[in-house]
């Protein structure tokens, strides 16, 4: 899934997670390993395995030829707008492209998951939710571990390990933009964990009405709520406050850039934009 810690390398990194990986190997192995995975929860019969095949061979190659070119595209822009300070309408604007890319990607994967969904028998249907609650639980007690200083420490030191990957050494005036940034995630945590409650609970409905339902409609829906983050009206407010800081703090940590982490950033973004293009061939 999409790291909640996106930036301006945010903007970046959530196009390269839309690769599925950041190898080359990696990517053009992925319908074998999804398969593998996909089988090994649920056990598929024959006939599934066949058209579960057919449809991620599809999809990749649908994402090879259309949306790496587009996601190449993305981070040559960013890489161009790098060289001065961004605006907040650019930054704006890349991230609704962001969206935009993450909505396009699953929207591919509906009619194959949706076909395979209403093939599934109830043990199948089971095995998939058992699969899914253990690793939610797995999950919250990970967290759970954790103390609510070792969780912001956590947050504010992989927002940093994050921006160096595509600027380098941070200095010592952006080290309080990380604790800010740690500290809005952490005030919108209740907000997070609330939207994502009832998304994962809408998709075990899902699952377990996929027999009396139309499964391909309701996934395009759910996955529409997933992209916006989005579970109702009770939570529109505080997820668009926190929104409104995250565009805003990303504005400043642009701006807090020296020479030397600019250069860089932009190197990094030509790279990657080269690689994806290469990808795409």
């Amino acid at each position: 899934m999409v790291k909640q810690g996106c930036r301006t390398g945010w903007l970046a990194g959530c196009l390269l997670l839309l690769v599925g990986c950041t190898t080359e190997l990696a990517y053009n192995t992925l319908p074998f390993w999804i398969h593998y995975y996909i089988d090994d929860i649920v056990n598929l019969r024959p006939e599934q395995s066949r058209q579960v095949k057919a449809d991620l061979d599809k999809i990749q190659q649908w994402h090879r030829t259309h949306e790496l070119p587009a996601i190449a595209e993305r981070l040559g822009l960013i890489a161009t707008q790098s060289t001065e300070r961004q605006t907040m309408a650019q930054l704006r604007d890349h991230q609704e492209a962001v969206k935009e890319r993450i909505r396009t990607t699953l929207k591919a994967f509906i009619p194959a998951t949706a076909r395979l969904l209403d093939s599934f028998d109830d043990e199948q249907a089971q095995a998939l939710t058992q699969w899914m609650e253990e690793e939610i639980e797995q999950a919250t007690q990970r967290r759970a571990k954790r103390s609510e200083d070792e969780q912001f420490a956590y947050q504010r030191d992989d927002l940093e390990e994050d921006t160096e990957e595509w600027v380098g050494d941070t200095d010592r005036d952006q080290q309080p933009l990380f604790a800010e940034m740690a500290q809005y995630q952490q005030a919108a945590m209740p907000t997070f964990r609330h939207v994502r409650e009832q998304l994962v609970s809408r998709l075990f409905n899902i699952i377990n009405n996929r027999q009396s339902i139309d499964t391909e409609a309701a996934l395009s829906q759910w996955v529409d709520d997933v992209v916006a983050w989005r579970a109702g009206p009770e939570t529109e407010t505080e997820m668009a406050i926190y929104r409104s800081r995250r565009l805003d703090w990303l504005l400043r940590l642009d701006r807090s850039l020296d020479d030397a982490q600019r250069n860089r950033l932009v190197e990094s973004l030509n790279e990657w934009q080269t690689r994806l293009r290469d990808m795409s061939r």
